[in-house]
């Protein structure tokens, strides 16, 4: 096939040049309305992510700005952004004995989240692995314990931590957060050992490894999206559990846990609610929890980038 010759005149170049401009022209506007579109999504998104932070982030500012005001002023007005602010709400939290109700959450909510974890990853490892017949059945039952009620719970454990001795005691608070809790992370935590891949665990056993050493060496740490995932749901729901702490321990200091003593808050006359200085408290208890949840979090994606198979 031959090819056309090149123009060789100043009149020819121009001719095929007009020839090709529409062409190029075109290819240059669908080019830039595809940029314009992808520009506008971007702007649109970043809209739309920085209306949900700040629909996010009001209450916590406006729950600072209250805790900043004096009792009286934060009754009278509550618009955040008027004066006069001070810390003497965080000094009077911190009066009335709220380190020692800290301490007993952190406690208590630690102790729940390590034991329930360690007895959840164990129990739905052998769920997601052990050959049982109506499997689904048996998450279906673990699920349905808790659901629950707590309220229907109290009046009998009550009578039964009475009986044993454990009313305003540490064990008494975590021994029934992880009766409530651990249904919840035996089925969260299934669900990641059912995701990974049988072929590692033979693998393993092929290299020598005992069950035990090829569920703590190669499966749990695989598996540390669904840990990190079911600590923050049990630690949450340990540090901010009201219902059982208030009928377990209602007013030992050796006990109580935050949301007691922060509902018994009282203010300098009677019948005053002490708006400023629960702020304050619930500052003082959001703070710590929001670190923990961000610091986990960041565990949880290391964990999902670390995991990746190398061709």
């Amino acid at each position: 096939m031959s090819t056309p010759p090149a123009p060789t005149s100043g009149a020819e170049r121009e001719a095929a040049d007009t020839r090709r401009s529409p062409e190029v022209a075109g290819g240059s506007g669908r080019a830039g309305a595809v940029e314009r579109r992808t520009t506008g999504q971007r702007l649109g998104k970043t809209a739309l992510l920085a209306i949900v932070f700040l629909w996010c982030l009001i209450p916590f500012l406006w729950m600072f700005a209250t805790s900043l005001k004096t009792t009286d002023e934060a009754l009278a007005s509550p618009v955040p952004w008027q004066g006069p602010w001070g810390w003497s709400n965080y000094l009077s939290v911190f009066d009335q004995g709220f380190g020692y109700n800290l301490r007993n959450s952190l406690v208590v909510a630690s102790m729940t989240t390590i034991i329930c974890v360690g007895i959840g990853s164990l129990a739905a490892y052998a769920v997601a692995r052990l050959e049982l017949g109506k499997k689904a059945l048996i998450l279906t039952g673990i699920l349905t314990v808790s659901l629950f009620p707590p309220v229907s719970l109290v009046p009998p454990l009550y009578e039964v931590w009475r009986a044993v001795g454990l009313l305003n005691t540490y064990p008494g608070m975590w021994i029934a957060y992880i009766a409530f809790t651990l249904p919840l992370s035996i089925f969260i935590l299934t669900t990641f050992f059912n995701a990974i891949p049988k072929d590692l665990e033979e693998a393993a056993r092929v290299d020598g490894a005992t069950p035990f050493q090829t569920f703590y060496r190669v499966i749990l740490p695989l598996a540390a999206p669904g840990v990190g995932s079911a600590a923050i749901l049990v630690f949450s729901y340990a540090w901010n559990e009201y219902l059982l702490a208030s009928t377990f321990a209602p007013r030992d200091l050796g006990a109580q846990t935050v949301p007691v003593a922060i509902a018994g808050f009282s203010g300098s006359v009677q019948f005053q609610e002490p708006v400023g200085t629960i702020m304050a408290a619930c500052v003082v208890v959001t703070v710590p929890m929001v670190f923990f949840v961000l610091i986990l979090q960041k565990r949880i994606v290391a964990g999902l980038t670390a995991g990746g198979v190398k061709g």
